[in-house]
């Protein structure tokens, strides 16, 4: 069963949309953001849809992920390939699609998480985030690419576009406004469609050329980060942000990172830790692929370790200094738990960090216990 398909059973039942070839939409306010079915065979992105106000005016063509492995000749769309999941909770402003085994090729899996907040009746942001996780028994080297065509108020080749290599501000003759942040990258390129998009859906290797704003024409625009290296079970997410009418700062961040004693093993949240002054928010820590009803206990600090090993165990979260929150339960009868944490409004804590892990009873390791790798969550405020 995949994490969505967990999500919505003991938590969010029922889902929006529960089939990885639907189309998926989030919605708060009047911020939506849709993303198509991705494609079986050919290389081209999924459909995107992406408005923020009353009228319901859309900025966007297509939205994606590519990747490309240390070896292979070509950069490659996410596809329906393999096992894939996807769904949207309940409170609709998060979905998730889920390649269990991307293209069946026994390397890496890969969770595409989207999530939308409205700052205003008119704006709003959405963020695109795509976790990998090494499945083989080697060290796998990625590049990884998010790709985007905006068309500004519904129309094309009358975009503007400045910036930087992370950043692209993107607008045309209406005002709106659509700010792109590749977290991270260290390569993009911004061309007059088809040009990126040749470059990664043609058969030879390409990478982003860094061609950087200014820019005028057809926005076509994508980031790349260059040669991620992840051991055997590690894992590390990717983001991008689209923030429409809105500066993409104080943006709520999620990353997974290091890895768990197997990789059935997987820590997550379908939410943003994000602050509202209007009312209380919270975020809930997710941990699916544990023994069932076994002991469980999550260990939440302001600090990171490096994988730290510990009694066969290794720590990517500190213990010993710092505020440090260690919440004890049992796992349910599918190895499967949420945490739940309120979101304090208080302005001073904006940009603050805290980091989890999950640790639980396993009597079949010589440990006696197992653990999952890490999450980060960083808050921010509307």
């Amino acid at each position: 069963m995949s994490r969505t398909n967990l999500r919505s059973f003991f938590v969010f039942a029922p889902f929006a949309a529960s089939l990885a070839a639907q189309s998926l939409t989030i919605s708060e306010g009047n911020l939506a953001f849709t993303t198509g079915a991705p494609a079986m065979t050919s290389h081209a992105p999924p459909t995107a849809d992406l408005r923020s106000d009353a009228l319901a005016t859309d900025h966007a063509f297509q939205h994606g992920w590519y990747y490309r492995v240390a070896g292979d000749t070509r950069e490659f769309a996410l596809r329906d390939i393999g096992p894939t999941s996807g769904g949207v909770t309940a409170f609709l402003t998060h979905a998730d699609r889920d390649f269990a085994d991307v293209d069946n090729r026994g390397l890496f899996r890969a969770a595409w998480d989207l999530d939308g907040y409205a700052t205003g009746p008119a704006s709003g942001v959405v963020t695109s985030r795509l976790t990998v996780l090494n499945t083989s028994a080697t060290n796998l080297t990625i590049d990884l690419f998010a790709y985007t065509d905006l068309d500004i108020a519904g129309t094309h080749a009358n975009d503007t576009a400045t910036g930087n290599g992370v950043r692209h501000v993107v607008s045309d003759w209406t005002g709106v406004q659509i700010e792109l942040v590749g977290v991270g990258a260290d390569r993009s390129d911004v061309l007059v469609h088809p040009g990126v998009l040749d470059l990664l859906t043609d058969t030879d290797i390409d990478d982003l050329g860094n061609n950087q704003p200014p820019f005028t024409g057809d926005y076509t625009g994508a980031f790349q980060w260059s040669a991620q290296t992840l051991p055997p079970g590690g894992q590390r997410s990717f983001t991008l942000i689209l923030a429409v009418d809105t500066p993409a700062t104080a943006v709520p961040e999620v990353e997974a990172y290091g890895r768990g004693s197997h990789t059935g093993c997987e820590i997550y949240t379908d939410t943003l830790p994000l602050q509202d002054h209007s009312g209380l928010r919270q975020i809930g820590i997710h941990l699916t692929g544990g023994v069932p009803f076994a002991l469980v206990g999550l260990l939440s600090s302001t600090q990171a370790l490096p994988g730290v090993p510990f009694a066969g165990l290794e720590l990517w979260v500190e213990s010993q200094s710092g505020p440090v929150q260690f919440s004890i339960g049992t796992l349910n009868g599918s190895g499967y738990t949420q945490y739940v944490f309120p979101i304090p409004a208080s302005p001073y804590l904006t940009g603050f960090p805290i980091y989890h892990q999950y640790f639980y009873a396993d009597p079949g390791v010589p440990a006696g216990a197992s653990h999952s790798g890490a999450l980060l969550t960083r808050l921010g405020r509307l």
